[in-house]
């Protein structure tokens, strides 16, 4: 037998949820707000890799970037046949390098030239010309295999001494692992005597000559020329200046030799280590349209602060990394991170496969909680 009082109920209840529909135009169950859809960050992660990778058979050693989820490589020319010897390569086998990575599932993002190769360039010397056309070159393979981001370097000061530079040691940091220290005080201490003196005015001079060669090579292109910029970032060094160590000295470059193309690969370490403020930094070179590349490391201590810094494991530096990352994200970054100077850590060697496997997974789990 059925329950009047139920059926009341029933009724009563009904008639509400019509009214309300009337009123509202849907059910109350329905106008809960749909959480936002989630938005994926362009930033992707690559690693950079040097001649030692590329010895093992059937590049086994290659394949460990594939299998821990990286696509994207920073390389050296180096290691491209022919550069160390001519400084410069025959475009084949640029391409033949270009498509054993290819076979892997590896793409380069940014290759990147060596300083010493057009040091008379640097120099603005009449030897120089030579090594800037061999620069414009190079810049025009980059284009035409639409390789992202080519790399031009500044003038390193260690280029213009004879010995080591010094002011190197290395430390130890949790549970053993060695990493790098660099000192002011132990440089000055050990330096060697320059083998000349060379005047910021020079230096520039070298530099703009170089850029004003390569910019209209890569004009039009898919490849942009990005600068790293002095490491360590001490404008006097061994006796000599280093002319793109603070944001200005990038401000200038770009001022000096206008161009989309023209930019920086934004090293997370060498920007901090300079005592400047980087995330004022990634939204100054960002909203420019400057920021080409990353270099995704972390440091303890400044060179103004702490005179000097270390290079210490991903996760156990001065700088919260997640932070970095998530300005990297807001200024519209879409390009590459990636850890460039790994550390030691037990039972790696003589490639630093664990290092790299924890920083990839590191920085995936940042790219994942953006």
């Amino acid at each position: 037998m059925s329950n009047p009082l139920a059926t009341n109920r029933r009724e009563f209840l009904t008639g509400s949820a019509l009214a309300a529909v009337a009123a509202n135009g849907a059910p109350a169950a329905t106008t809960a707000q749909k959480p936002p859809a989630k938005r994926k960050t362009k930033i992707r992660i690559g690693c950079r890799f040097g001649a030692s990778w590329l010895k093992s058979p059937k590049d086994a050693d290659l394949k460990f970037f594939k299998q821990i989820g990286v696509d994207y490589v920073d390389i050296e020319l180096g290691i491209i046949k022919g550069y160390h010897e001519n400084g410069i390569f025959a475009k084949r086998d640029f391409m033949d390098f270009v498509k054993r990575l290819a076979n892997l599932g590896l793409k380069i993002e940014r290759s990147n030239s060596l300083g010493h190769k057009y040091l008379n360039a640097h120099l603005n010397l009449p030897e120089g010309r030579e090594e800037i056309g061999k620069l414009r070159l190079i810049a025009g393979m980059m284009a035409e295999a639409e390789i992202p981001v080519f790399g031009i370097q500044t003038c390193q000061a260690s280029l213009h001494i004879a010995g080591p530079r010094g002011g190197w040691v290395k430390k130890i940091g949790r549970g053993g692992y060695a990493y790098s220290s660099f000192s002011i005080a132990r440089s000055k201490a050990k330096a060697p005597k320059p083998k000349y003196r060379v005047p910021a005015k020079t230096l520039w001079k070298g530099l703009l000559n170089q850029y004003r060669a390569a910019i209209p090579a890569v004009e039009g292109s898919k490849t942009v020329i990005a600068m790293h910029g002095n490491d360590p970032p001490l404008y006097e060094y061994l006796g000599n200046p280093q002319i793109i160590c603070r944001f200005k000295d990038f401000d200038r470059l770009f001022n000096e030799v206008p161009s989309k193309h023209n930019g920086i690969t934004f090293c997370v370490g060498t920007r901090y280590e300079s005592g400047e403020d980087i995330f004022e930094g990634i939204r100054r070179f960002g909203k420019a349209g400057k920021l080409f590349h990353v270099h995704f490391r972390n440091v303890k201590g400044t060179l103004p602060a702490s005179g000097g810094y270390a290079e210490t494991f991903i996760d156990d530096g001065d700088m919260d990394m997640a932070k970095v990352v998530r300005a990297l994200d807001e200024v519209g970054y879409s390009g590459v991170i990636d850890y460039d100077h790994p550390i030691t850590i037990q039972g790696d060697g003589p490639l630093p496969k664990q290092c790299l496997a924890y920083a990839n997974g590191y920085m995936r789990g940042l790219l994942h909680g953006l």
